[in-house]
């Protein structure tokens, strides 16, 4: 394995879906994980206002850095690093790194935008999904991901699916 800094560099984002804080929150902190594991640069999503807090908020917009010392986060945790989405784009996009799947040409995002906080977020998360490796059809607000607690049979995550969308509990989906 070739050392850390001799390898390109390989990323992870985090789409914030429509949840809340709490939820957006308990995801962050598991991308937090996930990326220190597979040596990835997480790359934090652009300002956005946040369900429930932009009651309170008068419309603010708000980043993950508001809650968290992304700088020092930086630099006491060896091994991890967290970058915005605007400087992700400028190194990887504007620079012609980010390929299309399709093409295999450099693709750039939409209007060579890089600056996406508080603005509508489909276009950049459509262009990320051309021109890097995602869940093929992941779309936040349709798609539950489960995993089995034990093992990894395919059986069981897809009953367990299924006692969800069917509400076997007697809860039912939400649509």
């Amino acid at each position: 394995i070739p050392p850390m800094s001799n390898r390109k560099p390989k990323y992870l984002t985090f789409e914030m879906d429509g949840s809340g804080w709490n939820n957006i929150r308990m995801g962050f902190e598991n991308l937090i994980l996930l990326a220190h594991a597979m040596a990835r640069t997480l790359v934090l999503p652009p300002k956005r206002q946040i369900f429930h807090m932009a009651d309170k908020s008068a419309g603010r917009v708000f980043s993950l850095d508001d809650f968290y010392d992304i700088d020092v986060i930086n630099k006491v945790q060896m091994g991890l690093n967290i970058i915005t989405m605007e400087e992700f784009l400028k190194r990887e996009a504007l620079s012609g790194n980010l390929k299309s799947l399709e093409t295999g040409e450099s693709a750039y995002p939409p209007s060579n935008r890089t600056q996406w906080d508080n603005q509508r977020l489909n276009p950049l998360w459509n262009y990320l999904r051309k021109v890097t490796k995602s869940f093929e059809i992941w779309e936040p607000t349709q798609c539950v991901m489960a995993f089995p607690a034990v093992g990894s049979d395919i059986r069981s995550v897809a009953a367990l699916m299924h006692n969800i969308l069917v509400g076997a509990d007697g809860r039912t989906f939400p649509r």
